[in-house]
């Protein structure tokens, strides 16, 4: 189902969902967007893509797994409410990022708070028309368009978005608006919107014409790593801003009552790989960042299906020696 709504009533739309979801939204908070619960402010939806991605909003950076309470030698248990949610403006990239998320949370035994989080959200996601330049979707087969994994899709047409559902769930959101909506004619909508995606797909390949997996993969055992590690400060940053890292420690807080609490974790910080017996099997930081690279290209498609590196580019934005940058595999 195809429709087009004018850009003035897309907020009105929201206003409406908000009766069932809780919309979260990109907005400019101090001049940088951010995915936050939405009030009614303006949308951000021509910006770049958020540094922090939607992935984070279903594998949060700390998070309540449950919290116990200890009475005569007996706990009790209680788990954090999972709220039904809105997710407005998802890209391309994260979509598929939020796919591959899929098939490592959801597989037998499945983490049972990812999946709740899972079904209680919708999806509006956004066809990227004007990607930033550290993006690669279109070499990773990631983008500029979303195919799948949405309930309600946009693309910026300039004066209006098309509309497209993809789900049961976005019919009903599209309903709930009806009188928002405009009947698109399919046809002509559909050789508009491939012309649109065909330049945003030729322009994100003109950046980096050289790039394609293929050559990233060779490259992967070209670099010196060595060298570059001098470079690298270990932060971790690459791995906290990325849609498809996943790595979590666990700790409980409190005794006798308290709170298991997950935090985010990364390989590339000193002590992940370290052993009980103080022994670390990698603990040379260039052994650190090829292990990254390497479980992006080649490990996670072995495990999953699906390459672990989406063309998001947040790696490239956040390092702060630029090591990340994507002319690494130049």
């Amino acid at each position: 189902m195809m429709f087009f709504i004018e850009k003035k009533d897309l907020p009105e739309m929201l206003r409406r969902a908000a009766a069932f979801f809780e919309i979260i939204a990109p907005v400019l908070v101090n001049g940088e967007p951010q995915l936050v619960t939405w009030a009614g402010e303006d949308l951000a939806l021509s910006a770049p893509n958020p540094l922090m991605p939607p992935t984070r909003l279903f594998l949060p950076p700390r998070e309540t797994l449950f919290s116990y309470l200890q009475e005569s030698g007996l706990y009790t248990f209680e788990v954090p409410d999972v709220r039904k949610r809105l997710i407005v403006g998802v890209r391309p990239c994260d979509l598929r990022a939020l796919s591959l998320l899929d098939r490592i949370m959801l597989s037998e035994p499945a983490d049972e708070l990812y999946s709740e989080r899972r079904r209680s959200t919708a999806i509006i996601a956004l066809n990227c028309t004007e990607p930033s330049e550290s993006c690669f979707c279109a070499q990773m087969g990631s983008g500029p368009e979303s195919q799948e994994g949405f309930d309600l899709l946009l693309t910026d047409l300039g004066e209006c978005y098309l509309l497209e559902a993809g789900s049961p769930d976005g019919i009903m959101l599209a309903r709930v608006s009806e009188e928002l909506l405009g009947r698109a004619d399919d046809a002509e909508m559909i050789v508009r919107k491939r012309e649109l995606m065909r330049k945003s797909c030729e322009r994100i390949v003109s950046v980096r014409p050289w790039h394609s997996l293929d050559h990233m993969r060779s490259r992967l055992r070209e670099i010196d790593w060595r060298s570059l590690s001098k470079e690298c400060v270990s932060c971790g940053g690459c791995s906290f801003v990325c849609p498809t890292c996943h790595c979590f420690t666990i700790a409980d807080l409190g005794l006798p009552d308290g709170e298991r609490i997950r935090c985010a974790d990364s390989c590339i910080l000193s002590g992940f790989h370290r052993m009980a017996s103080g022994a670390n099997p990698k603990a040379r930081p260039e052994e650190r960042l090829l292990s990254w690279y390497m479980e992006k290209l080649e490990h996670m498609p072995v495990r999953t299906g699906m390459l672990g590196c989406v063309g998001c580019g947040r790696c490239d934005r956040v390092c702060f020696s630029g090591l990340h940058k994507t002319d690494l595999f130049r």
